[in-house]
């Protein structure tokens, strides 16, 4: 089950979050605990912008059930800007992330 606090759900192929607050200045990696009754997709790590560059990306898989969350990472190059992440896959609800 999720872990508290909030949880980015519904996404759809082609939907992003930004993080003004996180700076992707000496980020090396990036983990996502992630559920999905869906399709699965890929996570985009950008800087900047939802279309800034891409620092790296990770595949969710379907994980049985909204409520079955696992921990996927990614190794990210360099960036500097505010951290965002854009969701990328097939039609319909593709994943959730908790953290």
């Amino acid at each position: 089950s999720a872990s508290g606090g909030a949880t980015l759900g519904y996404i759809d192929h082609g939907d992003w979050a930004g993080y003004s607050s996180l700076d992707t200045a000496g980020a090396t990696s990036l983990t996502a605990r992630v559920s999905s009754a869906g399709a699965g997709g890929t996570i985009e790590v950008r800087s900047g912008s939802a279309t800034g560059p891409l620092l790296g990306s990770v595949d969710v898989a379907p994980t049985g059930g909204w409520e079955t969350f696992t921990e996927v990472t990614t190794a990210l190059t360099a960036g500097t800007g505010p951290l965002f992440l854009r969701f990328t896959g097939g039609a319909g609800a593709l994943f959730d992330v908790d953290r």
